[in-house]
Order: structure tokens, then sequence, then C-alpha cells
């Protein structure tokens, strides 16, 4: 591929490029709000429980917030990226 070809090439790859990255943008974003929600949810619920179990209030808030922060959009990429991986079985 020439010079010339390659830069007459250019304006179908971003043009591509432009149209496939919003809506994948959305989709990522969105599957990581509803996860944020949902975990911050499950956290509250995990505070409650280790309350009612005989676990320090103090200690408890600590637990579910370490586990509410370890989600993140790496770990929800990770995931998502994992299915599509050749050694997932």
């Amino acid at each position: 591929m020439t010079d010339k070809q390659s830069s007459q090439d250019l304006p179908e790859i971003v043009a591509s490029v432009m149209v496939t990255i919003p809506p994948l943008v959305f989709r990522t974003g969105w599957a990581y709000l509803k996860m944020r929600k949902r975990a911050q949810k499950i956290s509250r619920q995990l505070e409650r429980q280790f309350v009612s179990g005989g676990i320090p209030s103090e200690y408890a808030e600590k637990l579910a917030e370490q586990f509410e922060t370890e989600l993140s959009l790496r770990s929800l990429v990770k995931g998502v990226g994992g299915r599509f991986s050749p050694k997932h079985p």
C-alpha cells in the first residue's frame, strides 16, 4: 500500500471508528452504572448483615466499603473480555 492509498483510506477508517465507538461507549457506560448501583445496594445489605451477625459497625462499614470499591470499570471489562478470550472454556 502506498502513502497515497493509505491517505485515501484514512477517512473511511475514521468514519467507521466514529460510527462504532459511541454505541460501544454507551453500552459499556450503562453496564458500568448498573453494576455500580447494584454494588452499592449489595454493600448496604452486607453491612446490615455483618452488624446483625455481631461484627462492630465500624468494621462492617469498612468491609462493605471495600467490597464496593473493588468493583471498577477494569473489572467490568475484564469480565466481559474473559468471555471472548481463547483461554476461556
